[in-house]
């Protein structure tokens, strides 16, 4: 009778312990932790992140704001020692980290939940696949258009760009313009630009028909006739003066000089839209965004943007994933566009960010997304890119020639592409 007494009671403490873990397991005992890096986005982010928390009781996410200076090189520490983020922000670095076994691929999970990504814009999809394999879903995304003065189109009286313009188009206008003000002494320039690669000449590489690396990263496209072309092309609007000089532009930010009245153009992305918003200009009306000239292949524009990742050593990727799919979903890409941070990546969600603007018309940058390509990234992308950078700009300071430069970029570029393989 005893040792039925004892196997009883046993069997109750068994049953109680297993009651206690899952109502622990259930009511809070989950922490995960969400590295991102902006400050002004922090605020947001944690609302989106409170909505997760009230509406998923058993799990807390908590989270970790790193300055971007700090960000990469804390996520590389805590990586290498099995402490990253349960959940953090991702960019065009992607294959880095993948090829570093840092980030969770995550098509089990889309598979399982039949998770519509087509709700996405595409490029931006493309951008967080690696070999075959999703890592990432998208967060926001950066577009570039053209921002036009349009009281200097009509102190000179020339008509306004219309869509579906062409490269041409764009100089006719510009020469237009350059006359204009060559009569008038005042000291403006046609065109104005940021001398940046994802607000300029990567968008003209692929628009002409070149490409700066091929879609597997296996090749560099800098021995392209149609990439040595884009460069050529900048260079001619520097000789006949329809763009600002290079030495002007290496002085002072091309955005500068278009909000200034000294530009009555200016190639311009969407992290620019809340500045032209809440400018002057702005305010009174003045600006029109248009999608780019179309050029001999194409207006696409070069998409940035974020995404949220998983970490490979997670200890609960499940919730990750939840969290994920909630944070990149419906509600928090609504949060995020009302709150006007960034354009979301889910495209119904992309009416409360443009709902925010009053002064230009912000839809146009989702309408350049319509029409775009992902961001040149790849494993090497941290190599490759400061050789791009300096000898492009050897390019637009007229020390080297178009094919020189390019000449000069493509072993280089291809070595350090190479040898990341």
């Amino acid at each position: 009778m005893r040792r039925e007494m004892r196997s009883v009671l046993l069997s109750v403490v068994v049953v109680s312990l297993v009651l206690v873990i899952g109502f622990q397991h259930a009511y809070g005992e989950i922490t995960l932790t969400f590295g991102l890096w902006d400050e002004n986005q922090k605020p947001t982010m944690q609302k989106i992140v409170d909505a997760f928390n009230a509406a998923h009781e058993g799990v807390t996410v908590v989270l970790e704001q790193t300055p971007w200076t700090n960000y990469w090189m804390k996520l590389d520490a805590a990586a290498g020692a099995g402490q990253a983020p349960d959940i953090f922000w991702m960019n065009v670095y992607l294959p880095k980290y993948v090829t570093g076994n840092v980030v969770l691929p995550i098509d089990d999970y889309i598979k399982r939940d039949a998770l519509d990504l087509s709700v996405y814009i595409p490029a931006l999809v493309q951008m967080y696949q690696y070999e075959g394999k999703q890592y990432a879903l998208p967060k926001g995304m950066d577009a570039v258009v053209v921002a036009c003065n349009t009281a200097l189109f009509d102190q000179y009286h020339i008509p306004h760009p219309q869509e579906g313009w062409t490269w041409e188009d764009m100089r006719n206008l510009a020469a237009q313009l350059r006359d204009g003000m060559k009569a008038a002494g005042t000291g403006e320039y046609p065109i104005v630009m940021e001398l940046d690669a994802q607000p300029s000449h990567f968008n003209f590489v692929h628009q002409t028909g070149g490409f700066v690396i091929s879609d597997d990263y296996a090749k560099s496209g800098y021995d392209q006739p149609a990439t040595v072309k884009a460069y050529q092309k900048v260079m001619d609007l520097f000789k006949d003066e329809l763009l600002a000089p290079y030495t002007v532009l290496s002085e002072t930010k091309g955005t500068d000089l278009f909000l200034s009245g000294k530009g009555a153009m200016v190639f311009i992305g969407s992290w620019k839209s809340g500045v032209l918003e809440n400018s002057t200009l702005g305010k009174e009306g003045k600006i029109q965004l248009i999608t780019m000239p179309k050029q001999e292949a194409s207006n696409v524009s070069v998409l940035g943007g974020l995404g949220f990742a998983i970490a490979a050593n997670t200890k609960h990727p499940d919730e990750a994933w939840e969290f994920v799919k909630f944070i990149a979903g419906p509600e928090g890409n609504r949060i995020q566009g009302e709150d006007g941070i960034d354009i979301p990546a889910y495209i119904d969600a992309q009416k409360f960010y443009a709902e925010g603007f009053h002064h230009i018309n912000a839809g146009t940058f989702m309408k350049a997304a319509e029409n775009s390509v992902k961001f040149p990234a790849g494993p090497a992308l941290t190599k490759w890119l400061g050789v791009v950078n300096d000898e492009v700009a050897r390019i637009f300071a007229g020390e080297v020639s178009p094919e020189e430069g390019c000449a000069k970029i493509y072993p280089e570029m291809q070595r350090m592409i190479d040898e990341t393989k």
